[in-house]
C-alpha cells in the first residue's frame, strides 16, 4: 500500500468516526462543545445544597458565554425577594398568611406611587429574577438548592408587564447536566407564580398564555436533532437520557435581550409557555411548595408550572406576560381622589387634584394630634421617630374625606385599613 493511499484511507476513517460530531447544525444559535471553565467557586453555599459555580465557555464562532447564565445574584442594585420558605436562612413559614403578615414595607418596590400593592408568590426550579414594567422587583435568594420559595411586593398600576429570567442551574458547567443518580443527568426546570391584589384576590397566575423563549440548551449529543420553526427553538427530537460520559456534549446559546425587563420588548412572536404538572416537576415532597398549595393550587385559580418547550434540555428561559385590568382602589376609597402611600419612615396622602387643599389629621396612640395641609396634591407625614402602635389618619380634600387605621412599628407602616 502506498503512503498516499494509506493517508487517504486514514482520512476517510477519521471522517467516518467524527461524522456524528460534524452533523450539520441548522439554526441561529452559537454552538459550544465540552465543559466550561469555572471562573467563580460557589456563588452561594447552603447546608446540603449543591455546588453553585459559575464559568465561561467559548462557542465555535468565537463568542464567550457565561454558564449557566449571566445572572445578577451578587448585584446589590437588584433587590432580593422575601423568603416564603427557605431552609438556608431558617425562614420557614407554615402558612401563606403568616408569611404575608411578616412582610416589611421597606421591601416594597414602588413602580407607580399611586398604584396598588401587588404580592407575588413564586417557586422557581432553580433561580429567577423578576421585573415589572422594566423595574427589578426581586430575585431568588438561593441559586440552586435547597429548594426555596419567595415573596415579592410592589406597587404598580394595572395593566403591567411581568418579565422573569429563569435559570435551571447545573453542576457540569456548559454541559447542561448535574450529579443526580448519574454524573451526567439532564435536570429539569419550572416556574410557578401567583399574583394577588391588596384585597387578597388572585389577579394572575403562570399558565400557557405566557410567552416563553429559551436562550441556552444542553446537553445536545447530535447537532442534527434541534430545529427551529420561526421563534420556536425545539429539541423534541433530541435525547434526554443519561449517558456514561457527557463531557463532549454540545450546547446551543442565544444572546439574552439587553432589554429583557422592558415592557416594550416585542415578544409577540415568541412561543407560548408550555405547562407542566406538579408531578412532572417533582414538587410533591418539597415544603417550599406543599406548605402553600392554598396559593399555588388554589381551586379557583390554579397556577401551573411553566417553561419553554423543553423542561429538561432548556436551561435558561425568559417568561413574560401582561397582567390586564385597571388599578383597583382600596376599600373605603371609592369615590375619592385620595390615596394612602406608605414609604420607608413616612407615608403620604396623595390627591389627583392639586388645586384644592388636602387636610390631614393624625391621632397618635399617646393622644396627640398631628395636623398638616398642603395645596400640592400630597401631604407627607414622618413617622420614623413616632411610637409604635395604631394611628388614626383622617384626610379631607374638597367634599371628599377618608380615614385609615395605620399600624406603625419601628417607624414602618405594617398594615393599612381604610374605612
Amino acid at each position: 500500500m502506498t503512503r498516499a493511499l494509506e493517508s487517504s484511507l486514514l482520512a476517510i476513517v477519521i471522517m467516518v468516526l467524527h461524522q456524528p460530531l460534524a452533523a450539520q447544525y441548522v439554526g441561529t444559535a452559537s454552538v459550544s462543545q465540552g465543559r466550561a471553565t469555572t471562573t467563580q467557586q460557589n456563588l452561594y453555599t447552603c447546608p446540603k445544597g449543591r455546588i453553585t459555580n459559575v464559568g465561561t465557555v467559548a462557542s465555535k464562532d468565537g463568542k464567550v458565554w457565561t454558564m449557566p447564565a449571566l445572572v445578577r445574584f451578587t448585584d446589590a442594585t437588584f433587590p432580593k425577594s422575601s423568603d416564603l420558605h427557605n431552609v438556608c436562612t431558617g425562614v420557614t413559614y407554615a402558612t401563606s398568611s403568616q408569611a404575608v403578615a411578616a412582610l416589611s414595607p421597606a421591601n416594597i418596590v414602588t413602580i407607580d406611587p399611586d398604584g396598588e400593592l401587588i404580592t407575588c408568590f413564586i417557586f422557581a426550579d432553580n433561580y429567577f429574577e423578576m421585573a415589572v414594567n422594566g423595574v427589578p422587583v426581586g430575585k431568588d435568594n438561593v441559586p440552586y438548592t435547597q429548594f426555596n420559595s419567595s415573596l415579592l411586593q410592589f406597587r404598580v398600576k394595572r395593566p403591567f408587564t411581568v418579565a422573569i429570567h429563569a435559570v435551571d442551574w447545573e453542576e457540569n458547567l456548559g454541559l447542561g447536566t448535574e450529579l443526580s443518580g448519574s454524573p451526567y443527568h439532564a435536570g429539569d426546570g419550572g416556574v410557578v407564580a401567583v399574583f394577588r391584589d391588596e384585597k387578597g384576590a388572585i389577579i394572575a397566575t403562570t399558565n400557557g398564555s405566557w410567552k416563553a423563549q429559551t436562550f441556552y440548551t444542553a446537553p445536545i449529543y447530535d447537532l442534527a436533532c434541534p430545529n427551529e420553526d420561526g421563534q420556536l427553538r425545539s429539541t423534541k427530537n433530541c435525547s434526554t437520557s443519561d449517558v456514561a460520559d457527557g463531557s463532549n456534549a454540545f450546547a446551543l446559546h442565544w444572546p439574552l435581550p439587553s432589554d429583557w425587563m422592558s415592557k416594550d420588548l416585542d415578544d409577540s412572536q415568541w412561543p407560548n409557555a408550555s405547562e407542566f404538572t406538579d408531578q412532572t416537576v417533582g414538587v410533591d415532597n418539597k415544603p417550599a411548595y406543599t406548605n402553600f398549595t392554598d396559593v399555588f393550587d388554589n381551586p379557583a385559580a390554579d397556577a401551573r408550572f411553566i417553561w419553554s418547550s423543553s423542561l429538561i434540555l432548556d436551561n435558561e428561559t425568559l417568561l413574560r406576560t401582561v397582567v390586564p385590568g385597571t388599578t383597583s382602589v382600596r376599600s373605603g376609597e371609592e369615590g375619592t381622589s385620595l390615596r394612602f402611600v406608605p414609604r420607608s419612615g413616612s407615608f403620604e396622602i396623595l390627591s389627583a387634584d392639586a388645586e384644592e387643599f388636602v387636610d390631614v389629621s393624625v391621632l397618635t396612640p399617646d393622644g396627640r394630634t398631628i395636623q398638616s395641609s398642603t395645596k400640592v396634591g400630597a401631604v407627607g407625614i414622618n413617622v420614623s421617630d413616632t411610637p409604635s402602635g395604631v394611628y388614626l389618619v383622617l384626610a379631607r380634600h374638597g367634599q371628599h374625606h377618608i380615614s385609615w387605621l395605620v399600624n406603625i412599628y419601628d417607624g414602618e407602616c405594617r398594615a393599612v385599613n381604610s374605612y
